[in-house]
């Protein structure tokens, strides 16, 4: 319940942009948040109950807050961006990197700039950046050739601010640099090597690998094996950035694809980095949002985040805008000091590489949220994105219910498992307390057992459970659920007619035939429908000739009995002959042929 303190701080919010933070009772800044509307949004928080237990979690720990108004957007993005580092707060811990790719930092700033490899990037501090690389390892044999090729100096104290000399290094003596500790160079004339490494590093000259081929034969022709396969791997590393991971574009440029797979509240971002016309690799983001934030918000605060530390491409591309996607540009424009664009590729190459970085995102998604070694399938991803579900429906059950007008009713339940039919689980019931034809009572009584068992059993419950109906035998369903204590379990109708997927708040879900979730559903539903009218049929066919063999004279309870006994069912008992009968029940010729006669 809200404290009387934050209704009224939430009474005199104002509609202007800026940023909010939450409190606990102790005073500890927990979430930062902003927003364009600072009265709507901070009211969302208390004002209804949330799905994601984490926003309730975060709501119930509130006990106070307070907000900074700021004239626009972009500066309510940058204001929330440093406070969050400020803080650290807890429930702001979104964000879930799988690694941190080095990048090449080319120290301008020096009078005899070197390379470096670096994490972080600086903005505005004067160096060149290049990167992400994927590999650190090999990002640092290119580094080595790179200092080698254009005798670039390594030591960070080769030359003080003082100009002064200092003691030579070990690459001096070898002949690998310029004796910049030496005062051998000016920086006019050293600039021209770092120039040339630029221009290598961008994209503009191709590296010249016949230095380090040539290194290779001569070691392998006097058997220094050790040596050669040292530069056989330098030249392996080189080869793979410059050669085989290059893009086809027509001039060298900077792009960072971002796809994007979602599953409930948890969303994927992969980023595919092309710096100087080549793909250096990708970046996987693991995102879990709250339930009240859209897609393009969490596209909006990931991308927000990503480049507070890393460089900033010239050009960005998506699936969907970013949320305020103005005020984000802008902010972006003016922390890399020169334009940069946003856009959603319609066709060509671009949307094929937006289409590949997708593609990763979903597959990572699969593979980390399956139980199991199996991947999972297409149909639980699709089904959860469209259902908002809270976890994959990896687990799906289904019951459907069969009668004659009332006359010998049946269920049956079906399990999918990741998609597939799971025979072993597949379950059939007589209904014996509901009245025939009381298709709601029918579903309840099916559920109720069905859930006793499961829970008798401590075996886990299903992710999804889907009764054939709308939302009066939902209803049902949900009713017994209930008086057995469960009360968080995923389940909807499905309407027959209209193929509409029922919610247990009466809203429908219409989903597409051809996704990959209704297909599965509907093979199911199917297969429920199936397996429960092939086995009411056969009940009904038992029912029937039991009846017209009790009707026949020298026939009763006991001699059935008899029958059901020896040969387990009727039909068994037709397939018999009159001798087989009269040896196994030891009824009268007579009796026999009479019962053979009649069925």
């Amino acid at each position: 319940m809200t404290s009387e303190k934050i209704e009224k701080k939430l009474a005199l919010l104002p509609m202007n942009p800026g940023v909010y933070l939450m409190k606990n009772s102790v005073g500890t800044v927990i979430y930062v948040g902003k927003s364009r509307c600072l009265k709507k949004r901070v009211n969302s928080y208390f004002n209804r109950h949330h799905d994601s237990n984490k926003t309730n979690a975060l709501v119930a720990a509130i006990d106070d807050f307070e907000y900074i108004i700021t004239n626009t957007e972009v500066e309510a993005l940058i204001l929330e961006n440093n406070l969050i580092k400020k803080h650290n707060p807890h429930y702001n811990i979104l964000l879930k990197d799988n690694k941190t790719y080095p990048y090449i930092k080319v120290t301008m700033k020096d009078r005899f700039p070197r390379l470096e490899k670096v994490r972080k990037v600086a903005y505005r501090d004067g160096n060149l950046y290049y990167g992400p690389f994927p590999s650190g390892y090999d990002l640092s044999r290119i580094i080595d050739m790179l200092s080698r090729t254009f005798r670039l100096c390594t030591s960070k104290k080769a030359v003080g601010n003082d100009g002064k000399k200092k003691r030579p290094c070990l690459n001096y003596h070898l002949g690998l640099c310029q004796g910049v500790c030496q005062g051998n160079i000016s920086p006019e004339e050293y600039a021209v090597s770092v120039n040339k490494t630029v221009d290598v590093l961008s994209g503009k000259v191709p590296p010249d690998f016949t230095g380090l081929e040539k290194q290779l034969k001569e070691l392998s022709a006097k058997f220094l094996f050790e040596e050669a396969a040292e530069v056989r791997d330098t030249l392996t590393a080189l080869r793979k950035f410059f050669e085989s991971q290059k893009v086809e574009f027509l001039k060298p440029i900077d792009i960072d694809f971002w796809g994007i797979a979602e599953a409930g509240l948890r969303v994927i971002f992969s980023v595919f980095s092309i710096r100087g016309g080549k793909l250096l690799g990708n970046r996987i983001i693991d995102f879990e949002r709250y339930d009240d934030m859209s897609l393009a918000e969490a596209l909006t605060e990931v991308i927000n985040r990503h480049y507070d530390i890393d460089l900033i491409p010239a050009f960005l591309y998506s699936s969907l805008m970013p949320d305020g996607d103005d005020s984000l540009l802008e902010m972006l424009s003016a922390k890399a000091d020169r334009k940069v664009s946003f856009h959603v590729p319609q066709k060509g190459q671009f949307l094929t590489l937006l289409e590949m970085a997708n593609n990763n995102a979903r597959e990572f998604l699969r593979n980390s949220e399956t139980k199991g070694k199996e991947r999972l399938d297409d149909s639980v991803i699709d089904l959860q994105t469209r259902l908002g579900l809270k976890k994959p429906p990896i687990h799906i059950e289904c019951t459907d219910i069969a009668h004659i007008q009332g006359v010998d009713p049946v269920a049956s339940v079906v399990v999918s498992e990741n998609g597939k039919p799971k025979k072993s689980e597949y379950r059939l019931f007589h209904i014996k307390e509901a009245m025939g034809g009381d298709d709601p009572a029918s579903i309840g009584e099916i559920v109720r057992r069905r859930f006793s068992r499961l829970l008798a059993e401590q075996r886990p419950l299903p992710d999804l459970f889907i009764v054939d109906g709308g939302i009066t035998q939902l209803h049902s369903a949900m009713h017994e659920l209930e008086l057995l204590g469960i009360h968080d379990q995923q389940i909807m109708g499905l309407a027959k007619k209209e193929e509409l997927l029922v919610q247990t708040d009466g809203r429908e879900i219409k989903l597409p035939f051809s996704s990959p979730g209704m297909r599965v559903i509907i093979k199911l539903r199917n297969e429920a429908h199936r397996f429960c009218h092939t086995f009411q049929s056969k009940t009904h066919t038992q029912r029937t000739l039991r009846s017209s063999l009790l009707n026949l004279p020298g026939v009763g309870p006991v001699i059935l009995k008899k029958l059901i006994l020896e040969f387990g069912s009727i039909e068994n008992v037709v397939k018999a002959t009159a001798e087989e009968i009269v040896e196994r029940c030891h009824i009268p010729l007579k009796t026999a042929e009479l019962i053979i006669n009649s069925v």
